[in-house]
């Protein structure tokens, strides 16, 4: 008997020595699929602006705590509207997520920069070269991970040829070991 207790005592001791390594895993793992899945997004509606020989608008949208990335066609290049990805079947290429917990508690840290005036979070894909049409509207959106012991950030970077990128944020307290040199504002 007093075998089989030293033996959960050291599991026990263990376990509570391997939990903040845990959580700071699922922290990571959480903020890497938001991130890839937001580039995945934007490449996708780059696909579909070649595709269809169309102007594609992305944005990104936040509602008090709830987020969601858009897109749908114009004929407008200068259409800065952004399509309600909200609302279900109200944006006619793509919508991300179905529902608020595929997110999986990462969130979009601050206003997105794309988009005129740096401020809306809404950008137009052309179709011929897949480059967004104002080269102003290159930008950044900053992505934070689930709440925890660490402060991870993402950012997923767009240049003015329409390639999107993921980064680690400048003024993430907690660092990506894989992010090292890939660090980017803001």
């Amino acid at each position: 008997m007093i075998e089989l207790m030293v033996t959960v005592l050291v599991a026990l001791i263990l376990l509570l020595v391997a939990m903040p390594s845990f959580y700071s895993f699922r922290q990571r793992a959480a903020l890497r699929a938001g991130a890839e899945q937001a580039v995945s997004f934007w490449n996708q509606a780059r696909f579909e602006a070649a595709k269809r020989n169309t102007y594609v608008k992305v944005a990104f949208v936040t509602s008090g705590s709830n987020y969601c990335m858009g897109a749908s066609t114009t004929d407008d290049k200068t259409d800065h509207a952004a399509c309600d990805c909200m609302t279900a079947g109200a944006c006619n290429v793509a919508q991300w997520p179905s529902d608020q917990s595929e997110w999986n508690s990462v969130s979009i840290s601050g206003t997105p920069t794309l988009g005129p005036s740096g401020n809306d979070g809404v950008t137009v894909i052309e179709p011929k070269r897949t480059g967004i049409v104002d080269s102003a509207d290159e930008g950044a959106v900053s992505f934070a991970g689930p709440s925890g012991g660490y402060s991870y950030k993402l950012n997923m970077v767009v240049d003015r040829l329409g390639r999107a990128r993921t980064c680690e944020s400048t003024s993430a307290t907690a660092h990506l070991s894989d992010y090292n040199d890939r660090q980017c504002g803001p």
